[in-house]
């Protein structure tokens, strides 16, 4: 990949589409909280992780028409802010997205006659989560419709069964869950350490190595897949009609899809929703689906898949 600057990124917040007023977003920021453990014997400070934790801050211009910056921020609300950064209008691009309180709205007018606020907001309940936009940019259905798929893995397919101890490497961004069939094995290696000595299921993390010693080719199955549940965010911005809901659905082979996240059924703009499931294993495909009684429903929707595990 190239190296990229920021044109062209969007900003949205509790279902407004605030890119054309946001001026800059100076901080993304989340982790865990760094937590001070130092020894009385120690030369520098030790820590370990605490609670997730997640913030943002940005930059608006002055705007108070309707659905504008003013009206939204100005709002200073005590519920939770749902709060998403685009990095450009693809399907598959980054995106953070936050559960939060936004603190203030500050303006600032300068000496030459800018008038803009700076808003800061901190995460409540979860950490900012980075995942990637599963709209491009802002989706416009009209009628029931299935969204663009997006491959998780890359492209990655089950590669040849290799001659005997011939590491072979997972290239996709996904843990592989190998199935290892038939044939006479006496060891099954992963990144050099023997996990086994015959058949079974073998998983191999992004970036290391399988080889079988065998004596009789086996066959082998690889399936791409995240074992740790996911996240959607969900805003919508324009609807009209009695309701629609919106899914996300998962398939190992991007023809028989399931279920995996299904948000609440909307009713009115300005929805907004973080959906999670927990322990699922993520398959490598991923598409957004939607159903109902509408003739229109303007919505973007950031889906995070966890490639570890996490608490939630």
């Amino acid at each position: 990949m190239a190296k990229e600057g920021g044109l062209g990124d969007n900003f949205f917040i509790n279902g407004y589409d605030l890119s054309g007023d946001v001026g800059s977003v100076e901080r993304i920021g989340g982790g865990p909280a760094a937590g001070d453990v130092t020894a009385i014997k120690s030369s520098a400070n030790e820590r370990i992780g605490l609670l997730r934790s997640g913030n943002m801050q940005f930059t608006n211009w002055f705007d108070y028409a309707a659905a504008q910056e003013h009206p939204v921020l100005s709002v200073l609300p005590y519920t939770d802010v749902l709060a998403c950064y685009f990095h450009g209008s693809a399907i598959g691009n980054p995106a953070a997205s936050i559960v939060a309180k936004q603190l203030n709205y500050d303006p600032t007018r300068d000496n030459v006659g800018n008038l803009s606020e700076k808003v800061d907001i901190e995460s409540n309940g979860f950490g900012l989560e980075w995942g990637i936009q599963h709209t491009a940019g802002i989706r416009p259905d009209t009628t029931g419709t299935t969204g663009t798929a997006f491959d998780a893995s890359a492209g990655a397919t089950t590669p040849g069964v290799p001659l005997t101890t011939v590491p072979v490497t997972n290239t996709s961004p996904l843990p592989a869950s190998v199935v290892i069939s038939g044939g006479t094995i006496t060891q099954v290696f992963v990144n050099g350490v023997q996990v086994g000595t015959g058949a079974g299921t073998y998983i191999v993390p992004p970036g290391q190595t399988i080889s079988i010693t065998y004596s009789v080719a086996p066959t082998w199955q690889w399936t791409y897949q995240s074992a740790f549940g996911a996240q959607s965010y969900l805003q919508v911005l324009s609807f009209t009609g009695t309701s629609i809901t919106i899914k996300v659905r998962h398939s190992n082979d991007n023809s028989t899809y399931a279920d995996l996240i299904t948000h609440t059924a909307v009713t009115a703009a300005r929805s907004f929703e973080r959906q999670a499931v927990a322990t699922n294993p993520v398959n490598k495909w991923t598409e957004v689906v939607t159903s109902g009684t509408f003739s229109q429903c303007s919505f973007i929707l950031a889906f995070v898949r966890n490639l570890t595990a996490v608490s939630f």
